[in-house]
């Protein structure tokens, strides 16, 4: 079996940084809502900050090349001037409570990617399809960035709480203990310095993923599907040491802290009530009611018994309509915001988290944007950094 891990070679920013400001949501969130990143850009200001080295999805298409190279200087800089110090602890475990949840603990180390694959039955397995242009810009950023922040989440499946939990407990010093900007919640973080306990317990998940699966499944991707998949693909095209792995956090999918939310479609269409009676002609014989929005009004469509499936029937519709574009959103009040004028809100419903791994052991990748972990302020705020190619 290939070891899943590699310990060490990870950053934090150093002392004299104002964390509040440097840690910033995933770039994947808001992706239609430019005032949450103006607001976020106002709150940092001039110091040191994740905005600088990361590349918000909601300005893909605003000069991409130019972006990416200021990402790319940003990085040295930083380096340079020493934002960036290493610590020696092999690996982090953090403990993140949000407006939705006292406590969702992680674990934070670097995977080996030849252990993970985007669509075979490995032991790290994509959950989902990924969305095909967004990957392209990640593996460009990758390919000329000295750093990688991580916002990929990946699920163990551990009901006796072996991995996550029992590095929690046997935590070591306090790295870092602060409240996170943009109603994100606080978090703090931990060395972990017992690895043995980390190792017996990914053998011990590895063998009961086996006997359970018939292959070893040791963990699934949650968030962060085209950040890890855009790292795989850079590490098959340059393959070295540094490009062999990718920073995550990991979190038990059976703790109480993680929970699934849909991720709803914003579809951007000429003729809104034509769309809308498209969506219920097509849905009109299915058994689970669903909701369209648009102007604050909503209107009634249907899904079939299983959230999947209706994920995968909802984009097959909006493909085959032509819509001018499609965003997908994270929560429920973020939807009903952006549901206006030329944009219809259709919205739909997460897997149970506790069928997960038997759904992807059982029909391979979900459909693209299937389900999300918590709400968009829960999302992984980048902190820790490795150095890369």
């Amino acid at each position: 079996m290939i070891s899943p891990f590699m310990y060490g070679g990870i950053m934090l920013p150093n002392v004299s940084i104002d964390l509040n400001k440097f840690a910033t949501v995933a770039c994947d969130q808001f992706t239609s809502d430019i005032s949450y990143w103006e607001k976020l850009g106002e709150t940092v200001g001039s110091s040191p900050s994740a905005l600088r080295i990361t590349y918000p999805e909601i300005f893909l298409n605003d000069e991409p090349e130019k972006r990416i190279a200021a990402i790319s200087k940003a990085m040295r800089e930083y380096l340079n001037d020493g934002v960036f110090e290493e610590i020696y602890a092999p690996a982090v475990v953090v403990d993140r409570s949000t407006p939705y949840t006292k406590s969702r603990l992680g674990l934070v180390a670097a995977i080996n990617l030849d252990a993970y694959t985007t669509d075979g039955e490995s032991i790290i397995r994509a959950t989902e399809a990924v969305v095909k242009d967004r990957v392209p810009p990640r593996v460009e950023i990758r390919k000329g960035c000295p750093l990688e922040l991580p916002h990929i989440m990946l699920l163990c499946e551990d009901k006796d709480g072996l991995l996550v939990e029992t590095a929690y407990e046997s935590r070591g010093k306090k790295l870092y203990d602060f409240e996170l900007n943009m109603n994100g919640g606080h978090i703090k973080g931990y060395e972990v310095e017992d690895i043995s306990t980390v190792e017996r317990a990914v053998h011990k998940l590895t063998s009961l993923s086996e006997q359970k699966y018939g292959k070893p499944f040791l963990f699934a991707v949650g968030d962060g599907n085209h950040s890890l998949a855009a790292a795989k693909k850079l590490h098959e095209e340059m393959p070295n040491e540094r490009n062999k792995y990718a920073l995550v956090e990991i979190v038990n999918v059976c703790g109480n802290g993680v929970t699934f939310h849909p991720i709803h479609r914003l579809a951007q269409v000429k003729n809104p009530t034509d769309f809308i009676k498209y969506m219920q002609s097509k849905t009109r014989s299915l058994p689970r009611k669903a909701t369209l929005l648009h102007d604050n009004i909503e209107y009634g469509y249907n899904l079939p018994p299983d959230a999947v499936d209706g994920v995968e029937l909802v984009q097959r519709l909006i493909d085959e309509y032509g819509c001018e574009s499609i965003d997908y959103i994270h929560g429920d009040e973020q939807l009903k915001m952006l549901s206006v004028k030329d944009k219809i809100g259709v919205k739909l419903y997460a897997p149970a988290k506790d069928e997960l791994f038997a759904t992807v052991a059982k029909r391979g990748r979900l459909p693209k944007k299937t389900f999300s972990i918590g709400e968009g302020e829960e999302k992984r705020y980048y902190l820790e950094a490795r150095k890369i190619v």
